[in-house]
């Protein structure tokens, strides 16, 4: 068990310790800074260091291939976020520019295409939101389901949403994919 200490300072350095190698993708530094738990990369980090689940730290900060390895080693692409950014939506969150092989990574490392998080979207409405065909197109193909709708509020699946902000090249991808899947099902 990770012990934190009560000094602030110390306290800085362990976060700094974590964050550094996070950042350098650095496995067995990472454990030893962690505490050592033989699967400390399936389990949340400190609350008291403002950390989450190791693979939601990974998204935001680490190399796509440290991303890789944490999956490799058995950390749950699924993992359960009580703030509404599970793993894909994660990635898609950020601003990074790799953010779609991030999205790559996980959805070969098992991740739900389909998981729920901020408004109960799916990462379909989520690339809706930030208008990103590529995401949407990633997306289907991982096998992404368009039909879904929100479950709470207005109850709208992500070309709803396309249509209700005008994001057309995103509809157009949307509805071929529910065009695609209503042939299927007969």
């Amino acid at each position: 068990m990770l012990e934190i200490p009560e000094d602030r300072c110390e306290r800085h350095r362990l976060f700094k310790a974590i964050d550094d190698a996070f950042k350098a993708g650095d496995f067995e530094g990472l454990g030893v800074a962690l505490g050592g738990s033989p699967r400390w990369f399936d389990e949340r980090m400190p609350f008291e260091l403002g950390l989450g689940h190791p693979l939601e730290y990974a998204i935001y900060w680490s190399p796509p291939g440290f991303i890789s390895t944490l999956l490799d080693a058995g950390s749950d692409p699924n993992y359960h976020d009580h703030g509404g950014f599970p793993a894909i939506i994660a990635a898609l969150s950020t601003d990074r520019a790799d953010r779609l092989e991030i999205v790559r990574v996980l959805i070969d490392g098992g991740a739900d295409p389909d998981m729920r998080g901020v408004n109960d979207w799916t990462p379909l409405h989520y690339a809706v939101a930030i208008r990103s065909v590529e995401a949407i197109r990633l997306l289907l193909a991982a096998g992404a389901d368009p039909a879904l709708e929100t479950r709470i509020d207005d109850y709208t699946t992500p070309l709803e949403e396309a249509d209700n902000a005008g994001f057309e090249a995103g509809a157009s991808l949307l509805r071929d994919a529910m065009a695609g899947r209503g042939s299927d099902r007969r």
